[in-house]
């Protein structure tokens, strides 16, 4: 018995949900994965992972929805970071679809860049524009997430993998 192509797809979709909640589940867990005070954001390479086998308008809803959970855990004003994820997610997904090939590679090339635009967002919004003194200390930690972010990418694009291939009938390479 074999199921339909929307089934499939809406298969594919909770899947893909599961997995981001999975990644924010051990992101938001408080001792898990910690080194020191630094804890990856699990949620950025989950969206840059999917972005990467899906279409942009799939991508940027996902990113959206990726990205309003990180703004949840991360006591930011609602949709601060789901703006930033989504906009990357669909240039993610446009950038695998016309010039680069998918593979664990360009998913850390992409992850760190769109890891860095958040960083960035994060750095300039919440520390640069008020004065704060030790700026500088707070961006050698958001750098040293990043970093710890990217390193934590590829458990997570190989689950994306696994699922797209599952339920898609032709994947991009």
């Amino acid at each position: 018995m074999t199921i339909g192509k929307n089934a499939r797809a809406a298969l594919k979709w909770v899947c893909y949900s599961l997995l981001l909640l999975l990644c924010f589940g051990l992101q938001s867990s408080p001792a898990l994965l910690r080194i020191g005070d630094i804890k990856p954001v699990l949620i950025i390479p989950a969206a840059i992972s999917v972005a990467l086998f899906e279409n942009e308008a799939g991508s940027g809803g996902f990113g959206l929805a990726a990205g309003l959970l990180w703004d949840l855990s991360a006591g930011k004003l609602f949709g601060f970071y789901g703006m930033v994820l989504m906009i990357c997610c669909v240039c993610v997904s446009l950038l695998s679809m016309y010039f680069v090939k998918v593979n664990v590679t360009n998913s850390l090339l992409m992850t760190a860049a769109s890891g860095f635009i958040c960083t960035l967002w994060n750095f300039v919004f919440y520390y640069l524009i008020w004065g704060y003194e030790g700026v500088g200390q707070c961006l050698l930690r958001l750098l040293l997430v990043l970093l710890y972010t990217v390193a934590a990418t590829a458990p997570v694009y190989y689950l994306t993998r696994l699922i797209s291939t599952r339920f898609n009938p032709v994947v991009r390479a």
